[in-house]
């Protein structure tokens, strides 16, 4: 069920239910994730997802990828009535202008009524048996249930956690230290141009965030703190809380904080929280002095996660579900 259009449709039968059953909803981001309908005395457990949310496709490209037998249809619409049925003209759509898919109009309400039913319940058999074929190719090849999971990041990430996280690799931070940490996100720099150009040359490169997770270091093990930069081992990654000054009045200054809701590049004297990365590479531009910080050994950690996906994919043609 695709939870930002059909959900409409369920709402008001849940709100008839609230009163006999237990009815949970999750939702993340705007998004719901999950509707959960219990009863203790009736032994319901009844869980509804959102399966977009996991194959973020549409049905039509999903049956084809994964060669369904039930395929998805043709959506019949009723653009006019001659068979004088009562209620028909409830059903009439007067503009269609917003279709970009495929449609079969009709002007005969009984026979659009029975093509209807028959294309809601194809979709769902296509659906079902696509959700049966993802479920075998998980777990053929990760050992893993698609059940647990409601979207593709957390079946990602748990295919990265089952199968390639080590034993107290990535450390456990929260509190002070986690905001403190996240205080040096900022967010990207970004600039207005006007786009220009002779002989200009277009290259398409897949896979960057990828191989930017693959070819990098993060923190890894134990944390750290210190007060100089002398205590921090080579090669360690730090965060720190620094003071700033600018060593000229920069024309372009690019290190950023957050002051009043905003993000701004200031000149001149300010304090920040910085990572080394980005302080070894301002070293020209600004002076800095250390205030108080946390260290981390640096590993790899999503080499071979990511070399492993990239390398399967290669092996498939896109028409093959495991591909996608």
């Amino acid at each position: 069920m695709n939870f930002n259009f059909d959900v409409i449709f369920i709402f008001k039968y849940l709100a008839s239910l609230h009163t006999k059953y237990d009815i949970k909803v999750i939702r993340r981001n705007n998004l719901i994730i999950s509707i959960t309908i219990t009863s203790r005395s009736d032994n319901i457990y009844l869980t509804i997802k959102d399966s977009f949310l996991l194959l973020p496709a549409s049905l039509k490209n999903l049956s084809k990828t994964f060669n369904t037998n039930i395929q998805k249809g043709i959506e019949p619409l009723l653009i006019d009535d001659i068979s004088n049925i009562e209620g028909g003209d409830f059903y009439i759509m007067n503009d269609i202008s917003h279709y970009s898919k495929d449609i079969l109009k009709l002007n005969n309400f009984l026979e659009w009524k029975d093509l209807i039913q028959k294309y809601c319940e194809t979709d769902c058999i296509s659906l079902h048996q696509i959700l049966i074929k993802f479920r075998m190719l998980i777990h053929e090849n990760f050992g893993l249930l698609i059940d647990k999971y409601p979207t593709t990041p957390s079946l990602a990430f748990a295919i990265f956690r089952s199968k390639y996280l080590k034993k107290d690799m990535i450390p456990i931070i929260n509190g002070e230290i986690d905001k403190f940490i996240r205080g040096s996100f900022t967010g990207g720099s970004t600039e207005m141009i006007i786009p220009y150009g002779k002989k200009v040359f277009v290259y398409d490169v897949n896979s960057l965030y990828p191989s930017s997770m693959a070819n990098n270091l993060f923190p890894i093990g134990k944390i750290n703190t210190f007060l100089n930069l002398n205590e921090v081992p080579e090669g360690n990654i730090w965060f720190a809380e620094v003071s700033v000054n600018t060593k000229t009045d920069l024309f372009i200054p690019y290190l950023q904080i957050h002051h009043n809701n905003r993000t701004v590049s200031p000149n001149g004297s300010f304090k920040m929280i910085i990572n080394s990365c980005e302080y070894y590479n301002s070293l020209k531009d600004y002076d800095f002095k250390i205030i108080k910080g946390y260290h981390f050994k640096s590993g790899n950690i999503f080499f071979n996660y990511i070399n492993d996906m990239y390398n399967l994919r290669l092996k498939y043609p896109k028409t093959d579900p495991i591909y996608y």
